[in-house]
């Protein structure tokens, strides 16, 4: 006999909540390996994954109360959790370079999300775009409709080609430059994939300084399109100006003409207390894109979303539609376990406070200042005395960064442990280490290499210093 709704409500309202899990002892006990967030995030995921089966096994759920789903039990496959994924991730690459973004880590965060995704997920995943990905989006964003290609070269190029093809599109010039989309094959050139799509490209302002007038000067008879780009791989500094996509988006309705912002790597939601300046600003994510009314916006699945590497289009219903009915678009749509993995990593973002704490990356995104230079110190410590002293190891302070392409003032603060290999290059030890198991990607400049601990997870710490002792040993010292 199936349980009713009533005994399912039940069985729902006896499941602890977070707060009573981070008090068992179990718990408790995870503190000195694992980071706070991480084991938050694995409190919510086995929290989630046991409202599921009471919702769709109420049968199961029913035989198992008992012993199942009280919070000791909880909490045991919380930790069971938790050493699952280090078992898993032994053989990964340990990020130490400071670039979180870094070419070289598409395995290890991009398809974390892809990982989480199912068996059952993968293998019922229809064919053909059910909706359910684009009700996740539109749920966290306040869209009206999303769908998800295969890049954001390939939803940027689908856009402009269904909405402005043999029309003119109207850009600033200092958003003209290249838009990085982590882990795609080359960052996104919106000025050339506007001409591939066959639109005229307009530019306005200048390189520096652009504003309302300007936009209001390029558009014409002709003018199908106002592109915003936010720049990721370049910055504007000193005498500059832009206009503010409330007011461009304002500017665009008055003229009847479709505004679409190339939103770039960002996160859905507003992230107010996050250590990355560029995440922390509200104007940067989608959700507030939307909120300004802008029509269409192009994003990046993966990087700081957390998903795997896909583009995604969000914004209104006719202009999603226009793409969806466009001849090219079953070509430019994602595969079917990308989109698995994007609802994996959406689902995780539905169940968490802010999109950054659940980030694969989180040890390197939401970590304090504090914390990475405690990583820092407790890795000098680890290292004996002989080994500190013949290759200067010390503590430093330095600024860590999303992308290679270090844009001044999108730092973070980090620290990083100084090292100057006696008796061999700094360039042969890097590669060395690189080529070891699990593998060790620093950051090497002329005689010195720099461990950065941003992006070393707190329980990788120990398994760092055997990689670095290990480099470092002295011959017949017996170190």
């Amino acid at each position: 006999m199936n349980p009713g709704r009533d005994d399912l409500r039940l069985l729902l309202a006896r499941l602890p909540s977070v707060h009573a899990l981070q008090r068992q002892s179990g718990i408790l006990a995870l503190r000195g390996r694992f980071e706070d967030g991480r084991i938050d995030t694995a409190i919510r995921r086995v929290l989630r994954d046991a409202r599921d089966r009471i919702r769709f096994r109420p049968q199961e759920a029913e035989a198992s109360r008992a012993d199942r789903l009280t919070p000791r039990n909880l909490a045991e496959r919380v930790a069971a959790l938790l050493e699952d994924e280090v078992r898993s991730r032994n053989g990964d690459l340990i990020n130490a370079s400071g670039i979180l973004f870094h070419p070289r880590t598409w395995g290890q965060y991009a398809g974390t999300a892809a990982r989480r995704a199912s068996k059952l997920a993968l293998s019922h995943a229809p064919g053909e775009d059910d909706g359910r990905t684009a009700r996740l989006l539109c749920e966290s964003t306040g869209a009206e409709d999303a769908l998800v290609a295969r890049s954001v070269s390939a939803a940027f190029l689908l856009a402009v080609r269904s909405l402005a093809q043999g029309a003119e599109v109207v850009l600033s010039r200092g958003q003209s430059g290249l838009i990085d989309a982590p882990y795609d094959e080359r960052p996104v050139n919106p000025v050339a994939v506007c001409r591939l799509a066959g639109a005229r490209v307009v530019e306005t302002g200048a390189t520096n300084k652009t504003r309302l007038s300007d936009y209001h000067a390029a558009v014409g008879d002709r003018t199908a399109l106002i592109v915003t780009a936010r720049p990721s791989t370049y910055a504007l500094r000193g005498f500059t100006e832009e206009t503010g996509q409330e007011e461009i988006v304002r500017a665009g309705a008055e003229s009847g003409t479709t505004v679409l912002h190339l939103a770039g790597d960002t996160t859905l939601r507003p992230v107010p207390t996050a250590t990355y300046p560029s995440a922390s600003s509200s104007a940067s994510s989608i959700a507030e894109a939307v909120r300004c009314g802008t029509p269409l916006i192009v994003a990046a699945g993966g990087g700081l979303i957390g998903g795997p590497p896909c583009g995604l289009l969000i914004g209104s219903r006719p202009f999603i539609a226009r793409i969806r009915r466009h001849a090219q678009w079953p070509a430019a749509q994602a595969a079917r376990h990308v989109r698995a993995g994007l609802d994996a990593r959406l689902a995780e973002l539905a169940d968490s406070p802010s999109d950054l704490e659940s980030h694969p990356a989180s040890h390197m995104l939401a970590a304090s200042r504090g914390e990475v230079g405690d990583r820092a110190r407790q890795l000098l410590e680890l290292l004996p005395e002989e080994v500190r002293r013949r290759a200067a190891c010390s503590v430093i302070e330095r600024q860590a960064h999303l992308t290679t392409y270090r844009l001044p003032g999108g730092g973070m603060p980090s620290f990083a442990l100084s090292v100057r290999p006696a008796g061999m290059r700094a360039e042969d030890l890097a590669r060395r280490w690189l080529k070891g198991t699990p593998a060790l990607l620093v950051d090497c400049c002329q005689d010195l290499i720099r461990i950065d601990l941003r992006g070393v997870e707190k329980r990788l710490v120990p398994d760092l210093a055997r990689i670095v002792r290990s480099g470092l040993r002295i011959p017949g010292s017996g170190l």
